[in-house]
């Protein structure tokens, strides 16, 4: 049996799956409330949800929610907002801002503590997703909107050497441990035949960024967010996409990874 469910599967799932009781030390809030709250704060904000999708554990127990809107405009990118909630106790509640991409759906998440995240406990009395507190974050979305745009378009200007982009994927299987033999092999057919068209060169940072996001799509529910950040992550520090120079980059002082500007 499948561990996840996805799509209008995932949805009826999430909808239909029991609220646990409260206890002294749990206060639970339902998955249809947190969708609900999610799609009214983006309304409340201003814009227009242009799709959404969810997964799920199979026991609906962990649910996961990204719902894009149309924030700006942009070729390849839409603003999306992320959820994780859980009745098992075993997650925080979690709401994340992150990109969509449009040809094929993969996720993009910063992992810059300045942009922050919210995340509360199940515990107490109060409201666990307070009102006007995810409006706050897409209202106030424009530097991390800047730096999904800044740094995708960096990913497409980057060629990497075969030997950067196995550094890059060995840094992910082995060190951070975000995918797994599975997801490699996937990857791996990926590069020999791409099931889309990111309309750049093949050796792009931008082509094997979502050739590895879009294996993730088959992480737990309760992993996603977490990997999509690691993700970035690597690319953002072996590719040096914060540095504001817009120079050829140089082969870092490892001498593994060589990324030359076309």
């Amino acid at each position: 049996m499948k561990r996840t469910v996805s799509g209008m599967d995932a949805y009826a799932r999430i909808l239909s799956t029991s609220l646990p009781e409260k206890t002294d030390t749990y206060t639970p809030i339902s998955h249809a409330s947190v969708i609900n709250r999610v799609r009214s704060e983006i309304t409340n904000a201003g814009f227009i949800i242009t799709g959404e999708d969810y997964r799920c554990t199979n026991d609906g127990q962990i649910a996961l929610g990204t719902l894009r809107m149309n924030y700006k405009s942009d070729a390849d990118i839409e603003l999306s907002a992320n959820f994780t909630n859980s009745y098992n106790k075993q997650l925080a509640f979690r709401f994340n801002l992150g990109g969509l991409v449009k040809v094929c759906m993969n996720g993009m998440m910063l992992n810059n503590n300045k942009f922050g995240k919210f995340k509360r406990v199940h515990k107490g009395e109060a409201d666990i997703l307070a009102e006007g507190i995810i409006s706050d974050y897409i209202n106030n979305a424009g530097d991390y909107w800047d730096s999904l745009v800044k740094h995708k378009n960096s990913m497409k200007e980057v060629l990497l050497s075969t030997t950067a982009q196995h550094d890059i994927l060995g840094e992910l299987f082995f060190k951070r441990e975000v995918l797994n033999t599975m997801q490699l092999n996937n990857i791996k057919k990926e590069m020999v035949k791409p099931s889309f068209n990111y309309k750049v060169d093949s050796d792009s940072a931008w082509v094997l960024y979502n050739h590895i996001t879009l294996t993730l799509k088959d992480s737990h529910p309760s992993d996603w967010m977490e990997d999509q950040q690691k993700v970035h992550e690597i690319f953002s520090n072996m590719l040096d996409l914060d540095e504001e120079s817009d120079e050829i980059l140089e082969e870092l002082e490892s001498g593994i990874l060589i990324a030359e500007v076309c």
